[in-house]
């Protein structure tokens, strides 16, 4: 029987529910930074309707209840969506990412295998659901803690915070001498925000050879009124940088020669470098950084003011001899520091950063032991299972603790390294991330952690907690680190996973720069996770670096992973319930459809044959947006709904399949379209009911005795939905004239 994803959705309110899914308060996704997030409501949503039977007949009543049932979904409300019991099938997300979809599956009540080859993203799934239904409901087994009744994972976000804040005041009392107190203009204490940096090398100028900077901007400030620069001004060969209040002169905003290019001018002797001049600096380990200026908040206002010696001893400290190890991949697509000798993720942090990081570190491992004790005091059993191994005592209890304070770490690391800018028109420091890339950066942020800069240490355990307070997870999940191309799937399962697309992210390279701290915090609790120095390279992609920059061979080793995980999948598939793959469809699949002639298939028709070779049919394509529709998108997100198909089922001629089409595809559409949907979103979901009469064929047989494609196949139901569509749109015409 059709369930409803293969007949009607309440589109615009579940893409209105995925486009609006961010990381606000409580967000799962606040846990810590993952790229390309599966929305969670949405998600949800479309689960309940690859479940729920579609209506039948012309019981609009009954079609009328699911879809509000399934806004509501989308909305956020499970209050009432249980789904469990030996009946419904296990839901399989082998691309789990963050676990956006194993936590839409758990809050329906549903039995889930998640997991993923990446060990960031097992970790976070498994911080996402498979810990907190381990120790759903548990107490709190602080010393502080509330002697009540705890429900989902309230106890666990208490222990976290306590924890966590004790982590923050044993390392605070260690790196004393590393973050100094300033005395501001009322004589008053206050704490450092932030330190401005810039990177410096000696000029290739043999006459001059002055120690020059390499600066993308002096200007600290643009706030209105409040504004700020830096001047360098030369002593002798050094540079030191005084600092004015007020608008930045005209040419006086920076030292970088044009838009291009590690070029920069030397305020000695007017010297230009060469690109080439900076990274073989960069390479010999000759390239520098300095102090340019000190950022205070005070009661009313930031100001800045010239690095003294107290600031400068302070951040003087030695490199810790226990910092984790891990090369930087020599990719210049998404990392730029490399060709500037930056090889290792150690060198994109100060000494005093790499102090703070490894000192978190080590006290998470000290924190477990605490956290184990305090346990069996508060009366949990003390158990011999670790956390890995399924436990769920003492022990295990205070390694899941653990699990979450490294997060709150691993989200500090995207704050604290000198590939943090300057935001000097807000004043504050932004994160690593803001794309997915590691650019080379000349002026940086390093924000005090102790302090309210943005990614302070406290304002990110309070991240972290909050979300595992809003966690209440139904059922059980099983999260382990696998390979989606040979996993075995469970019997009677269903696929309900979000595919990485192509080379579009790096996920394993640019995981690592988090791997390397969350792997020292934890590599004694998770050994299996955490057992390589860096992340398995061996992810679904077709990333040409990681093929030798063969394009070509990347490409074919992707669709041939997809098929063969599709192949594998087959057997286990359940019989009576549909799939869903999470996909992008673009231009360039718009455009190859469209044409009557194919030449070679595009990404999207390419993953609809594979799931044709492997003995399934497409029943449904769904736009499910994680963006407002906008012309400058190459792309757009998509559900591909597919099911088994019976071997016995009939071949015809290619007239038939259009007689099929032309006789059956106008009710599908009446159907599909006759919810809420948006127009641009019509002509897509039309190919999924299309596909839907496609599979009802074992085979299709051209003219010529060949069988036909998939790409033929998509052509001539795009003309038939288009005719559709003209149709319908003259005759909307016509009653309104």
């Amino acid at each position: 029987m059709k369930k409803m994803i293969e007949t009607v959705l309440p589109l615009r309110e579940i893409n209105a529910s995925a486009i609006a899914d961010r990381a606000k308060k409580g967000h799962p996704g606040n846990m810590h930074l993952w790229w390309n997030r599966s929305p969670i409501d949405s998600s949800a949503a479309l689960l309940k309707a690859a479940i729920e039977n579609g209506p039948t007949g012309d019981d609009s009543s009954t079609q009328d209840v699911l879809l509000r049932k399934l806004i509501q979904i989308a909305e956020g409300d499970t209050s009432n969506p249980c789904l469990s019991g030996t009946a419904y099938p296990t839901v399989c997300d082998p691309f789990s990412g963050y676990g956006g979809l194993t936590i839409a599956a758990q809050t329906l009540g549903l039995k889930v295998e998640a997991g993923d080859l990446n060990s960031v993203a097992t970790l976070l799934t498994k911080a996402a659901a498979e810990i907190p239904a381990r120790f759903s409901d548990s107490k709190a087994v602080n010393p502080d803690a509330e002697n009540k009744m705890y429900f989902g994972s309230e106890g666990l976000a208490a222990d976290i915070a306590y924890y966590g804040e004790q982590i923050k005041q044993k390392a605070r009392q260690k790196l004393s001498a590393c973050y100094h107190e300033v005395k501001t203009i009322d004589s008053e204490s206050a704490s450092v925000y932030s330190w401005i940096w810039v990177r410096t090398m000696r000029c290739p100028n043999p006459a001059c050879g002055c120690e020059m900077p390499l600066a993308s901007s002096y200007v600290l400030s643009r706030n209105k009124g409040h504004e700020y620069w830096a001047e360098p001004e030369v002593v002798g060969k050094k540079i030191h940088f005084s600092v004015h209040q007020g608008i930045c002169p005209d040419g006086r905003e920076s030292n970088k020669h044009g838009s291009k290019g590690a070029k920069f001018i030397c305020p000695a002797c007017g010297q230009i470098t060469k690109d080439e001049d900076v990274k073989n600096a960069g390479i010999a380990h000759q390239l520098h950084i300095q102090l340019m200026a000190v950022c205070i908040q005070d009661q009313k206002e930031k100001s800045f003011r010239e690095a003294d010696e107290d600031q400068i001893s302070a951040a003087s400290v030695e490199t810790p001899d226990d910092i984790p190890s891990g090369m930087i991949p020599d990719n210049t697509r998404w990392f730029s520091t490399p060709a500037f000798g930056l090889t290792k993720y150690a060198d994109l942090y100060t000494p005093r950063q790499l102090q703070l990081m490894t000192t978190l570190c080590n006290l998470v491992s000290e924190e477990i032991l605490q956290i184990t004790r305090d346990a069996v005091i508060a009366g949990m059993s003390q158990g011999t299972l670790p956390l890995e191994e399924g436990g769920s005592g003492a022990l295990a209890y205070g390694q899941a603790v653990g699990v979450y304070l490294a997060l709150v770490i691993g989200k500090l690391a995207n704050y604290q390294s000198t590939i943090c800018t300057w935001d000097n028109r807000n004043g504050n420091v932004r994160a690593a991330f803001t794309r997915q890339a590691i650019p080379m950066t000349w002026v940086f942020a390093e924000g005090n952690p102790f302090s309210k800069p943005t990614g302070n240490y406290e304002t990110l355990l309070k991240n972290v907690v909050d979300s595992v307070a809003c966690l209440h997870a139904r059922t059980e999940v099983v999260a382990k680190q696998k390979n989606a191309v040979t996993m075995q799937f469970p019997d009677h399962s269903i696929m309900f996973t979000e595919l990485p697309y192509y080379e579009n992210v790096g996920y394993a390279d640019l995981s690592d720069y988090f791997y390397i701290w969350l792997r020292k915090c934890l590599k004694d609790v998770c050994l299996k996770l955490f057992e390589k120095i860096v992340t398995s390279k061996e992810e679904l992609s077709s990333i040409p670096e990681h093929y030798n920059g063969d394009t070509k061979r990347a490409i074919a080793s992707y669709q041939y992973g997809i098929q063969q995980m599709l192949d594998n999948f087959h057997e286990k598939a359940s019989e009576e319930y549909p799939s869903v793959l999470f996909f992008e469809y673009g231009k360039r699949d718009e455009a190859a459809i469209s044409q009557s002639v194919e030449t070679e298939l595009s990404p999207f028709e390419n993953l609809v044959d594979s799931i044709f070779h492997s003995g399934f049919g497409v029943t449904g394509i769904w736009p499910v947006r994680t963006e407002k529709p906008n012309q400058r998108f190459e792309s757009f997100r998509v559900a591909v709904v597919f099911r088994k198909i019976d071997a016995s089922l009939p071949e015809t001629t290619r007239r038939g399949f259009i007689n099929a089409l032309k006789r059956e595809l106008p009710t599908l559409l009446d159907t599909a379209y006759g919810a809420s949907i948006e127009e641009t979103d019509k002509p897509v979901a039309g190919l999924g009911m299309g596909m839907q009469v496609f599979s009802k064929f074992h085979q299709v047989i051209n003219a010529d005795g060949s069988k036909m494609g998939i790409h033929d196949a998509l052509n001539i139901i795009y003309q038939e939905v288009n005719e559709y569509l003209t149709i319908h749109a003259v005759a909307a015409d016509t009653e309104e004239a």
